[in-house]
C-alpha cells in the first residue's frame, strides 16, 4: 500500500480553503458521514460498486476518494482487477485511505486524474463532484480516462431548491448538526466541516444542469436517480466505439 506523490505535470487540484477544512477534519470524517447519513453512506458506496455489474477484473478509478470507502468496496468486489486507483487532493485523506487498506492512492482531482488515457472501465465518485471547478472540464477529463463502453457513477447530496425539505435540511445540518457533532466527535473541526458541507451542497448545480453537461460532453445513457432523502446519483457511459 502506498501514497503516490504528485508527479511533474500532475496537480492535486482542489480549492485551498476547502482542502484545509477537510485536512483538519479528516480523522473525524467517517464519523461525521455516518451520523449525517444515519449509517447508510458506506452501504450505499458498496451498493454502487455492485450496481456496475462489471467483471471481477475491471479497472476503476475513484475520484475524491476521501478515506477510501468506494475504493475499498471496489477492491472487495473486483478482486482480479489490475488497477483500482483512489484519487484525492487532500494529503490527510489520502493518508487515511492508505491506513484503511486502499492499495493505490494518488493526488489528483476531477481536473487532473492521474491515470492513462482510455485505461479505466469505470469512474466513480462519492459526494465530490460538487467540488469540480468546472463541470465541462471535469467531464472531459473523465471521458479521457474511460475506455469505450466505460461507465460513470457520481454519488451526490442534492438539496431541494426551495420549500420545507430545504429548510429542514438546513436546520438539521447547519443548525443542529454543526453544534452537536463537535461535542460527539470531540472536535471543533467537525462543526466547521458540517457548516462547509451545507454551504457546498446547498449551492451545487441542480440535477438537470449536471445531466445537460454530461450530454454535452458526449456521454450516453445519462440519467439522474433520486435514491432517497438527500441522496442522488448521476449515471452515464461512453460509446462502445
Amino acid at each position: 500500500m502506498s501514497v503516490t506523490a504528485a508527479s511533474p505535470g500532475v496537480s492535486p487540484g482542489g480549492d485551498e480553503a476547502v482542502l484545509e477544512v477537510y485536512d483538519r477534519a479528516a480523522s473525524r470524517y467517517d464519523l461525521v458521514n455516518d451520523l449525517v447519513s444515519f449509517g447508510t453512506s458506506n452501504w450505499y458506496r458498496r451498493r454502487t460498486i455492485l450496481s456496475l455489474e462489471m467483471p471481477e477484473d475491471a479497472t476503476l478509478v475513484d475520484v475524491g476518494t476521501g478515506t477510501g470507502s468506494l475504493a475499498l468496496a471496489a477492491q472487495r468486489f473486483l478482486p482480479d482487477s489490475p488497477a483500482i486507483v483512489a484519487v484525492d487532493p487532500s494529503t490527510e485523506m489520502r493518508g487515511l485511505a492508505v491506513k484503511a487498506g486502499v492499495r493505490d492512492v494518488r493526488p489528483g482531482s476531477f481536473e487532473s486524474i492521474p491515470v492513462d488515457d482510455h485505461s479505466m472501465d469505470a469512474v466513480v465518485s462519492g459526494y465530490a463532484i460538487r467540488y469540480a471547478e468546472d463541470l465541462s472540464t471535469a467531464f472531459a477529463e473523465i471521458r479521457r480516462v474511460l475506455r469505450p463502453g466505460g461507465r460513470l457513477v457520481l454519488l451526490e447530496m442534492i438539496v431541494p431548491p426551495r420549500g420545507f425539505r430545504r429548510t429542514l435540511a438546513r436546520f438539521l445540518i447547519r443548525g443542529v448538526g454543526s453544534r452537536v457533532l463537535p461535542v460527539i466527535c470531540r472536535s471543533r473541526a467537525a462543526g466547521d466541516l458540517l457548516r462547509h458541507f451545507w454551504n457546498a451542497i446547498s449551492s451545487f448545480d441542480p440535477p438537470e444542469v449536471v445531466t445537460a453537461a454530461l450530454i454535452e460532453a458526449g456521454f450516453e445513457e445519462v440519467e439522474y436517480r433520486h435514491v432517497g432523502g438527500l441522496l442522488g446519483e448521476f449515471r452515464a457511459r461512453v460509446s462502445d466505439v
